[in-house]
């Protein structure tokens, strides 16, 4: 591909950095710390993780790396290493042993190797090795349990008291700072996150735009802000850092360089086209991204099916296409293309096709796009083969965990999926170590692994253990059943935690718990100005959640608000369709409707609309009377999904539609298990919508008839 592949045709290079950069900032965790003016040609690029509940998804771990084990306290005289004193052989050897068990992600092991070394060569580490341990350490307790992360940043910001800042007030202990962003991360503390990774690239958090989207030529904490930024939705920096970014690689690589730092220039363009293509996904800019993603393998969009689903060299590559596929509802191009990956083929048997690969991300991938397509017994056969299992083996061994904490996760959530909640939950108390059997107090304590407990709340919520739900999710939170408003309405740091909390709460018609915490985390006190408080606090989640309760609640002057400025902030879909939903059902609707271009959203919202007035008209007559807008609401979501990407909003209207219609199980619950395995969590996003108040007591009224 040409260097200049990816940039759309309205982006103007023009701002990007012509000049020479003073400095190369290109860094690794295993150099010595000193200044980072010389790029080393062999170092890896440090690459963050993503985030969220089911960020461990890709991440071939086990849980025997992911144990908890005893914690060795470091000595007091660890804090002050020699700083001349070369540091014995021996020690250099087991750090660089270390280091490369976290490569190939042995965390337990380099845990306790790193903590081995602290102990035992305390007084004879030279400062760069000792600083190197301690982060190491750090690294391998962030991929643990959410104790083990905490103890992460302890340790990092202890160690960061023992250096300068710079201007900006950056650590200038080498990859520090970094490190210690990407826990916070972990942590969900994403503003700490977002300001340190800002003043390690040298900019100020009250910059212009401009000013904070410009690359710094510290490739790793650049990547890692435009990650962030796309987790937190902020769509517009994390295009625009990445298109400066992609510049600058260019300038670099137009210069007369050495071999081997031309090669890392490269890995690093390579890395920042994956991004923008991932960015473009998300924010459904779809032909852009397939049209990158095919340049980079060597394809055009007019190839042959055989052509586009022949493997590029680039697994990466590869597996962004298969999403992206899946995502615009090519299904067909994206299971030929991941087989092929396997090597395998559509026509197979059944029990060649169910047979691990052998590259764990792969056969993962191939599960869960199956899972997504409705080939459950498919994706079960190949989970439950990636674990040396079967369906038929007695429940004793399909309930035993694994070791392999990604694929015995991703099987609980298939079990969900289908329906078979007891099996899911099962597994779920195993991988935790509890057993249903035990008293609530118990059962209810976290385990330690966010993403197990969260995906057992919300197991629970739609086992209408809801008393389990929050129970479990205050202990998560520190916080006790019986505390008062204001500690129950405190964040606990952790926003993923929070927000599912929030959304319990929700769920639960407890507005003012809800209210209260979300204000929390966005910085806001219910006696603040209605600007203020109408003014998104920068996390898109939180921001959505907060229009929804208002909405809910009747404050619909703030609920608009504070989405239009929303729409201005995030550019997302979301925000659109939420935009959009606030006047479903009203006499003015199809006035402002028809202000918007035609989309997947604008025909969703139409659909909702006339789903709306029927559920209306039916509560308060009789089931004929809303025949016509049913009739109508059911075209409206058909053409979405005729015409765009299929999502899980739109199956699940098609589902609510049908039911409404006294259609029966079989037929409206085919779409409702579509829109689950697109989203497992769409239960507990938006379903307390203004709109949808009517939908039960009309639904009543269908059930009786039918």
């Amino acid at each position: 591909m040409t260097m200049n592949d990816g940039l759309p045709p309205t982006y103007n290079c023009a701002s990007g950095t012509t000049s020479q950069p003073a400095q190369n900032r290109f860094t690794d965790s295993n150099e010595e710390a000193k200044p980072p003016f010389k790029l080393n040609p062999k170092a890896p690029p440090f690459i963050p993780r993503a985030s969220g509940v089911d960020r461990l998804s890709n991440t071939p771990t086990t849980i025997n790396r992911r144990q908890t084990t005893a914690c060795l306290t470091l000595s007091s005289q660890t804090l002050h290493p020699s700083v001349k004193r070369t540091s014995p052989e021996a020690a250099s050897e087991k750090i660089n042993s270390a280091f490369d068990l976290l490569m190939n992600q042995n965390f337990i092991d380099a845990e306790n190797t790193f903590r081995a070394i602290l102990q035992e060569y305390a007084d004879l580490l030279r400062t760069s090795d000792y600083q190197r341990s301690i982060i190491g350490l750090a690294r391998s307790l962030r991929e643990q349990t959410c104790e083990k992360q905490k103890e992460a940043c302890f340790h990092l910001e202890k160690l960061r008291l023992t250096g300068e800042l710079n201007e900006f007030g950056a650590s200038t202990i080498r990859n520090l700072d970094l490190t210690l962003s990407l826990c916070e991360q972990t942590l969900g503390k994403n503003p700490d996150a977002e300001a340190r990774l800002l003043k390690l690239r040298d900019k100020k958090p009250g910059a212009d735009e401009e000013t904070l989207c410009q690359h710094s030529n510290y490739f790793d904490a650049d990547m890692a802000n435009a990650r962030l930024w796309q987790f937190m939705r902020k769509y517009q920096l994390t295009e625009k850092l990445l298109h400066s970014m992609k510049y600058g690689l260019i300038v670099r690589l137009q210069w007369n360089l050495h071999a081997a730092l031309a090669e890392k220039l490269q890995d690093f363009l390579h890395k920042v086209n994956i991004a923008l293509a991932r960015c473009w996904q998300e924010t459904g800019q779809y032909e852009w991204a397939e049209d990158l993603l095919l340049n980079m393998s060597g394809k055009y969009p007019g190839n042959s099916i055989e052509l586009l689903c022949k493997p590029s060299r680039h697994n990466d590559v590869n597996l962004a296409l298969v999403r992206l596929w899946e995502v615009k509802g090519k299904h067909e191009l994206a299971e030929r293309l991941m087989l092929a990956m396997s090597g395998k083929c559509l026509d197979d048997n059944e029990e060649t096709l169910c047979t691990p690969f052998g590259k764990h991300e792969i056969d993962l991938t191939l599960a869960q796009f199956w899972q997504v397509t409705g080939k459950h017994q498919l994706s079960e056969k190949l989970l439950l083969n990636l674990i040396d299992k079967h369906p038929d083996d007695a429940e004793e061994i399909l309930f035993t965990p694994s070791g392999k904490h990604d694929i015995d996760l991703a099987l609980a959530r298939l079990w969900e999926v289908t329906g078979q909640y007891q099996r899911s939950e099962k597994l779920l108390l195993s991988m935790s170590v509890r057993h249903p059997d035990v008293n609530e107090e118990t059962l209810c304590q976290p385990c330690g692994h966010n993403d197990i407990d969260l995906t057992l709340v919300r197991l629970w919520q739609k086992l209408n253990k809801h008393k389990q739900a929050e129970i479990l999710l205050l202990n998560m939170s520190n916080k006790r059943p019986d505390a008062a408003i204001e500690e129950l309405c405190r964040p606990c740091g952790n926003h993923d935690i929070d927000l599912v909390l929030a959304l319990h709460w929700e769920i639960e018609n407890k507005h003012h718990l809800t209210e209260g915490l979300l204000l929390n985390m966005s910085n806001k006190h219910l006696n603040d100005s209605e600007d203020s408080l109408c003014m998104p606090c920068g996390n898109h989640d939180i921001d959505l959640a907060l229009v929804r309760l208002w909405q809910m609640i009747d404050k619909d002057k703030q609920a608009e608000k504070l989405i239009e400025r929303c729409c201005d902030l995030y550019h997302s879909d979301e925000c659109e369709l939420s935009h959009l939903s606030l006047s479903v059902g009203k006499a003015s609707f199809m006035e402002v409707i028809n202000r918007y271009p035609e989309s997947a959203n604008q025909l969703l919202v139409i659909s909702i609309h006339y789903f709306a007035l029927a559920c209306k008209e039916i509560s308060e007559a009789s089931p004929k009377s809303g025949e016509e807008n049913l009739i109508k609401a059911l075209e409206h979501v058909e053409l979405t999904l005729e015409r765009y990407p299929p999502t899980a909003g739109a199956y699940s209207q098609k589902a609510h539609c049908l039911r409404m219609m006294g259609k029966n199980e079989q037929e409206w619950g085919e779409y409702f298990q579509k829109a689950n395995a697109l989203d497992s969590a769409r239960k507990y996003k938006g379903k307390t919508d203004a709109w949808r108040s009517n939908e039960y007591a009309a639904l009543q009224k269908v059930l009786v008839q039918t």
